[in-house]
């Protein structure tokens, strides 16, 4: 399989944020929407391989990759308040230089990258009128980030040409919570091949996945998790329930050690949901790290 990397424009604020498990699911629905479910079907079997056929990360600012889990680090007794500052800023870092690890032409934003949290009021509505409740308000949190443009990196065996388009489909409805009303408009520019630049069996994972542990060197895995209960949208979520089953998963950034090369970690999570058809994105693109990180 080849790596290759998307290059997005976000165009509105976002609700829901970009992780690669999310962007699966919207490729998966853009071909239900044009080609139907015998070509869901046909795309899940591929997934559901022992190599599949298409596995895309989180997006992250261009030029960047996620930060890898550090190591640990022994504890100084004494330290000086500038050693301390450069501690607590490097903790704070999320992203860092594709560069270093990738065949990749594009530089990392001067100014540090973030999004800004911003809530936003709505009216309720009353689902028997259809009419808005005079004086009952709630608020959602909207994300608006510091700088548009993205990288989302796609391992697959399809060619360049059939990823832009299933990129486009992805994302012409809009991306996530609230795509009805415009938020999470996305727009596909470019998408290129790259290469890694390291040869090791330590990786860092580029998006959100699961592990039975056969791949992985014993007590080498270092990484944060979090819960996953995902909902199911489109025509499906008004005849069935759209909550899918929790899961945890192993958080992008997660950095382990095999004992030989590979290209992706994880598999495709089946019986998430009482309609056995619907699955979750459960693996992830990994790049090789320096023996040393």
């Amino acid at each position: 399989m080849q790596l290759y990397k998307a290059s997005l424009k976000l165009k509105s604020s976002l609700v829901t944020p970009l992780k690669g498990d999310t962007i699966w699911g919207h490729i998966v629905w853009g071909i239900a929407n044009h080609e139907g479910e015998d070509a869901v079907k046909k795309f899940l079997d591929a997934e559901k391989k022992s190599e599949p056929e298409l596995i895309v990360s989180s997006a992250f600012p261009k030029g960047t990759i996620c930060k890898p889990f550090p190591t640990h680090e022994m504890r100084k007794l004494q330290m000086s308040k500038k050693e301390y500052a450069q501690i607590k800023k490097k903790k704070k870092e999320k992203f860092v230089s594709a560069e270093k690890y990738l065949t990749v032409s594009d530089e990392v934003y001067e100014k540090p990258f973030k999004f800004e949290q911003v809530q936003t009021m709505h009216n309720s509505i009353n689902r028997f009128s259809g009419t808005v409740e005079e004086g009952n308000l709630f608020t959602t949190e909207e994300m608006w980030a510091t700088h548009q443009d993205f990288d989302l990196y796609v391992l697959s065996s399809y060619s360049k040409e059939k990823i832009k388009q299933l990129l486009d489909w992805a994302f012409e409805n809009g991306y996530g919570a609230d795509s009805s009303v415009g938020k999470g408009h996305i727009q596909v520019e470019d998408i290129e091949p790259v290469q890694t630049k390291t040869c090791s069996t330590k990786y860092v994972a580029l998006a959100p996945f699961v592990t039975d542990f056969s791949v992985i060197k014993e007590d080498s895995l270092r990484a944060n998790t979090f819960i996953r209960t995902g909902k199911i949208g489109g025509a499906y979520s008004s005849f069935m329930s759209p909550y899918k089953k929790t899961v945890i998963l192993f958080d992008e950034g997660a950095v382990f050690e095999t004992e030989k090369p590979i290209q992706f970690i994880g598999k495709l999570i089946e019986k998430v949901h009482s309609d056995n058809k619907i699955c979750q994105s459960g693996f992830a693109p990994v790049i090789p790290l320096g023996e040393d990180e």
